[in-house]
């Protein structure tokens, strides 16, 4: 099963994709955890700390996997078995995309970024029993400037393209979560 949470930033998307990882592994299931973030700054810094110790202090015994860029590169580490879940699609895409100072600014290159995260994430769901990916909304605010408004553009056409592929998208909304597409066998979320 694939699933896609999506939501702004602290409403609860990530702990509501770890509650979902929990319902979904069997005994015998390896729980991944792919971290996109890089530390840029302090408060990025303290955010993966946390992050961190709620991982460590889960009932779930997570496998972290760092992996900022390049997500294919991972799937040979990954098995039948496992359950995926991504933290996040909205850091992966900055990743990829301003990996140089000029490159963001080419449609092709542009292209190119959306065409490989989406064989990624093929990839992983094709390998794997179950990936949930999390990614932020980020579309609340008025149009910005470039290179936000590229960046925006195409997350949001990721985000489409998520949603379209995924078995089940939902949506976290102050610490609820609200089903956008598909169902899971009448389990109640939420």
């Amino acid at each position: 099963m694939f699933i896609f949470v999506s939501g702004g930033v602290r409403s609860g998307k990530s702990a509501w994709a770890e509650t979902l990882v929990d319902r979904l592994r069997e005994k015998h299931s390896r729980c991944v955890y792919v971290a996109t973030s890089l530390i840029t700054d302090e408060e990025m810094k303290e955010r993966m700390r946390l992050h961190q110790v709620e991982r460590e202090r889960s009932s779930i015994r997570w496998k972290t996997i760092e992996q900022t860029r390049d997500l294919q590169h991972i799937v040979p580490d990954l098995t039948g078995d496992d359950i995926v879940l991504l933290d996040c699609a909205t850091n992966w895409l900055a990743n990829e995309l301003f990996i140089s100072n000029d490159k963001w600014a080419n449609p092709a290159f542009q292209s190119c970024v959306i065409q490989t995260m989406k064989q990624g994430v093929l990839a992983i769901n094709e390998r794997v029993d179950h990936v949930v990916i999390v990614s932020n909304d980020l579309f609340e605010g008025g149009v910005l400037q470039d290179p936000t408004f590229t960046y925006m553009k195409l997350l949001g056409s990721f985000h489409q393209w998520l949603v379209q592929t995924a078995d089940l998208a939902i949506a976290a909304e102050a610490g609820q979560l609200i089903v956008k597409k598909g169902s899971w066998n009448g389990w109640k979320i939420g």
